[in-house]
C-alpha cells in the first residue's frame, strides 16, 4: 500500500461541507514559526503572567480553573488538601507555581480576604517546589529531562531570597514558625555564618558588565552575594558569593498540622561540594562573576593603584587579600599587579579561570595589594612576609600539601617581585653595596639583621611555580632619567620605607659604597632602570630547583623575537633562558587581560595539577 490518502465521495462531501462552513475552527493550529510555538510550549509563571501547561493541566483535573482566576488563596488551599490526599507529585509542582504567580502579582492584585504576605507566598513556592523535587513523596520522582524538573528548580532559586530575606538584606535571627498559604513550617536559622554579615543581596537581581563570561553553576539554591560590613580598615565593603539553601523535612500533612520544619543553610559558592539530602547529592546553584563585579563598582576602587602610587596612604592596606575562605587541599594561586595598578586588574583572568571546573575545584585564589611606587626591595620583603604569615595561619601544623604547592603569578613589577620570592640570591645583592662578608664588617647586629633582610632573599619553599607576564627583568626603556626624576618630584614615600632607607643608606654611608648609590631614597622606577645594578644581577639569577616558571611575554605589531616591545618592556628585557615555556602574545603591556594570556595561564595552572597532586600529609 503506498503512503496516501484517496478522497473518495464522501470525503469530497466532507471537504465541501467545511469549505461552505468557513476556514475557523473550534481546535486548530496557526502556523508562526518554531519561536512563537516554544514560547506557548516555555510559558510560565516564571517569564510570564500566567502560569504553565502543566498547571493547567492539574487545574483543569479538579475543575479549579476559574477558582483560581477568581480567588486565589482559596484555590492554593484546596489545592493544598488535594495534594495531601494525591498520591501523584503534580500537584506539588501546580501548587509551586501558582504561589510563585501570586506572589509576583501580590502587591498590584490582593484582594481583601487575601491577608498572606508576599514573602509567604514565595516561601510556600519554594517549599512546594523542594517537595516535589526532593520531597518523601509517594510516585516516581521527576526525571531531570522533564520540563516540570527544571522549571521547579527556578520556582525553587529564585522564590528563596524573597521568602527568606527582607529588603534590607537581612536574615531572621530567630527561628520562627511561618505562616505559609495553607499550612506553617518551623524554620530552622543559621545562628552565624550568614547573619554575620552587613546584608545578603540576591545575584539574580543584578546585570553584569565589563566581564566576558558570567559564571553559573546550575543547581539549587539561590546565589547571593554576602557583602561584607564597612569598617577601618575595610572601607569598600567586598561581596562573597554564597548560595541559600533550604531543606524541607515533612510533607503536605506534616505542613497542614504545623510539624513540618525547614533547614536554612548558607554555603560559599567555592566549596565546590553539594548538599546530601537522604541519599541523593545535590550540586548547589552557584554565581561566581556577579559578586566579582559588585565589589568592583566602585570608582575609587579602580583609583587605587595610583593614589598607592602616588601617595602610599589610602584606606585599604597593603596585604594579600584571598578572596574566597580557605579550603584545605585548594592549591593557592596568588595574583601580584604591576607599577601604577591595583588587584581590580585580574578581574577578567579570575572571572574566566574560574569558569573551568578543574581550576575552580582545585584552586583558591588570592590578590597581592602594595603601594607600587616603593623600591621593589621593600615591596618584595612585605610581599614574603605576607605569603608566609598566610600560609601559617590557614596551616600551622603543614597537614595540608596543597599549601605547599603555592603559584605566583605577576604582571610587570609584580613578576620582580615573585623573581624575588622563587631566587636564591644568598649574598650576590649584598655584594653590589657592600663587597665584604657580613660577619666581618663592624656593623651592628640589628644593621646586620637589616642589611639580611633587604639583600639576602631565600626561595620561599611553599611556592613551587612562577608565572611571569611582561615582566621587565633588565629594566624598562621608559625608566629613564628624566622618568625617574618626575616619579620622585612627585611621589610621597610612606615613613615606615624613608626611616629604613635612611638606616640602610646610613650604612652604607659608613661602608663607603660609590655616590651613586647613595644619592637618596630609590623609587620603584629607579629599581626598573636598564642600568640598575640590583634588577640586572637578579635578572640573572635562576629560580630555585623546586620551581617551575613561565614567561608570557607582549610584543606590540609585527616583529618577533629578540625583536619588539609591547610599549613598556622590550623582549630582551622580558626574556628568561631559564623557564619551562614562553608564549609570546600580540598585545601592549597590559596583557593580562587578553584571551591567549588567559589561556595560557589556564594550561599552566593544569599542568600544575598535573605535576604537583598535592594531599593532605596526614593521609
Amino acid at each position: 500500500m503506498t503512503w496516501g490518502v484517496r478522497i473518495r465521495g464522501g470525503g469530497l462531501a466532507l471537504l465541501g461541507v467545511a469549505f461552505l462552513c468557513g476556514c475557523s475552527t473550534p481546535v486548530g493550529v496557526t502556523r508562526l514559526g518554531e519561536r512563537s510555538a516554544y514560547a506557548q510550549i516555555a510559558r510560565s509563571a516564571l517569564i510570564s503572567d500566567h502560569y504553565s501547561s502543566f498547571t493547567a493541566s492539574v487545574l483543569h483535573r479538579y475543575n479549579l480553573q476559574e477558582a483560581f482566576d477568581k480567588a486565589p488563596l482559596d484555590c492554593i488551599r484546596k489545592l493544598h488538601a488535594i495534594a495531601a490526599q494525591d498520591e501523584r507529585r503534580d500537584p506539588l509542582f501546580a501548587l509551586a507555581e501558582l504561589c510563585y504567580l501570586r506572589a509576583s502579582k501580590a502587591p498590584v492584585r490582593r484582594k481583601r480576604s487575601d491577608d498572606v504576605r508576599e514573602s509567604d507566598y514565595y516561601l510556600g513556592a519554594a517549599v512546594y517546589a523542594y517537595l516535589y523535587l526532593l520531597g518523601d513523596v509517594s510516585g516516581e520522582p521527576p526525571s531531570p529531562y522533564d520540563r516540570r524538573f527544571r522549571m521547579a528548580c527556578d520556582l525553587y532559586n529564585r522564590s528563596l531570597v524573597p521568602a527568606l530575606i527582607d529588603r534590607d538584606g537581612q536574615l531572621s535571627r530567630e527561628d520562627r514558625v511561618y505562616a505559609l498559604p495553607a499550612g506553617r513550617i518551623h524554620l530552622d536559622l543559621p545562628e552565624a555564618g550568614m547573619t554575620s554579615f552587613g546584608k545578603l543581596v540576591s545575584a539574580d537581581r543584578y546585570l553584569v558588565h565589563g566581564l566576558s563570561v558570567r559564571n553559573r553553576n546550575a543547581g539549587l539554591g539561590a546565589p547571593i552575594i554576602a557583602v561584607s560590613r564597612k569598617t577601618a580598615d575595610h572601607p569598600y565593603p567586598g561581596g562573597l558569593a554564597s548560595t541559600v539553601f533550604l531543606r524541607v523535612d515533612g510533607g503536605v500533612a506534616d505542613l497542614t498540622r504545623g510539624e513540618a520544619t525547614g533547614f536554612v543553610t548558607g554555603h560559599s559558592a567555592f566549596d565546590g561540594e553539594g548538599v546530601t539530602i537522604g541519599n541523593v547529592t545535590v550540586p548547589l546553584e552557584t554565581d561566581l562573576s556577579t559578586h566579582l563585579a559588585y565589589t568592583l563598582d566602585n570608582p575609587l576602587v579602580w583609583k587605587l593603584g595610583k593614589t598607592l602610587f602616588l601617595k602610599a596612604e589610602t584606606p585599604i592596606k597593603s596585604g594579600l587579600y584571598p578572596i574566597q575562605p580557605y579550603t584545605p587541599g585548594k592549591i593557592p594561586v596568588v595574583f601580584v599587579h604591576g607599577t601604577m595598578s591595583s588587584p581590580v586588574w585580574w578581574a577578567e583572568m579570575l572571572n574566566t579561570l574560574r569558569a573551568d571546573p578543574k581550576i575552580r575545584d582545585r584552586y583558591q585564589s588570592a590578590f597581592y595589594l602594595y603601594d607600587s611606587g616603593k623600591p621593589i626591595v621593600f615591596s618584595a620583603v612585605h610581599m614574603r612576609d605576607a605569603l608566609a604569615e598566610y600560609v601559617h595561619n590557614a596551616d600551622p601544623e603543614k597537614r595540608d600539601g596543597a599549601m605547599q604547592q603555592m603559584v605566583l603569578v605577576g604582571h610587570s613589577q609584580g613578576g620582580l617581585l615573585i623573581k624575588l620570592c622563587v631566587t636564591d640570591t644568598g649574598d650576590r645583592l649584598q655584594r653590589l653595596y657592600i663587597d665584604e662578608d657580613i660577619e666581618t664588617t663592624d656593623a651592628t647586629a640589628e644593621e646586620k639583621g637589616l642589611l639580611r633582610r633587604y639583600t639576602h632573599f631565600k626561595s620561599l619553599p611553599f611556592v613551587t611555580r612562577a608565572v611571569f607576564i611582561s615582566t621587565p627583568h633588565r629594566g624598562s626603556y621608559l625608566a629613564g632619567n628624566l622618568m625617574r626624576k618626575l616619579t620622585r618630584r612627585f611621589m610621597r614615600m610612606p615613613r615606615d620605607v624613608m626611616d629604613t632607607g635612611e638606616e640602610l643608606l646610613g650604612l652604607a654611608e659608613k661602608h663607603d659604597v660609590p655616590r651613586k648609590l647613595k644619592s637618596g631614597m630609590p623609587t620603584s622606577i629607579d629599581s626598573m632602570s636598564p642600568n640598575n645594578p640590583t634588577l640586572l644581577a637578579l635578572a640573572e639569577m635562576h629560580p630555585a630547583r623546586h620551581v617551575q616558571a613561565h614567561s608570557i611575554i607582549a610584543i606590540k605589531g609585527d616583529d618577533q623575537p629578540p625583536d619588539g616591545k609591547d610599549g613598556v618592556v622590550a623582549y630582551t628585557s622580558a626574556h628568561l633562558d631559564d623557564v619551562e615555556s614562553e608564549l609570546i602574545v600580540s598585545s601592549g603591556h597590559s596583557c593580562q587581560q587578553h584571551p591567549v594570556t588567559i589561556e595560557e595561564v589556564r594550561r599552566i595552572l593544569l599542568r600544575h595539577i598535573e605535576q604537583s597532586n598535592p594531599k593532605p600529609q596526614n593521609q
